[in-house]
């Protein structure tokens, strides 16, 4: 491997664990009760997803990648569910702009559909590259709309 993709693949973990270290402290938390829990639910099958798409980055085995996203996708629909039905999402910080948390939720689940599409190919760069996206995306909704 030469320098230049060393060091960038040490770069790329270095945030991937950041993330999932930030995912899994969210987790260990006491779980709440109804939508809220649906929606801890969700973001616990979205770390597994993430730990299945960094192995399969790691590994170059897209093969991965696609066995987790199937329970995200029901974890999201049971959400989306709820919030048709008329419940809410309690936000921990800034529930003033839960406009901006839904726009930040588009657009980061058509960038995710973007990435099981590229591991369904077998496009390990674009997974990588989708993979940072996303991951950074997940640092700016959590500093904005977690504790």
């Amino acid at each position: 491997m030469d320098r230049k993709r060393l060091i960038s693949f040490i770069v790329v973990i270095g945030v991937l664990g950041t993330c999932l270290t930030a995912i899994s402290a969210m987790s260990q938390t006491k779980p709440e009760e109804g939508m809220n829990l649906l929606f801890r639910r969700e973001m616990w099958c979205l770390e597994e997803a993430f730990e299945a798409i960094i192995d399969g980055i790691i590994f170059d085995t897209m093969d991965l990648v696609n066995p987790t996203i199937p329970p995200l996708h029901k974890a999201r629909e049971k959400v989306e569910t709820a919030m048709n039905a008329g419940e809410k999402i309690i936000l921990p910080k800034n529930q003033d702009k839960f406009k901006e948390f839904i726009k930040l939720d588009i657009k980061f689940y058509g960038d995710f559909e973007a990435l099981e599409k590229a591991a369904g190919k077998g496009q390990r760069k674009v997974v990588k590259d989708q993979t940072h996206k996303l991951l950074d995306g997940c640092v700016v909704c959590h500093e904005r709309f977690r504790k």
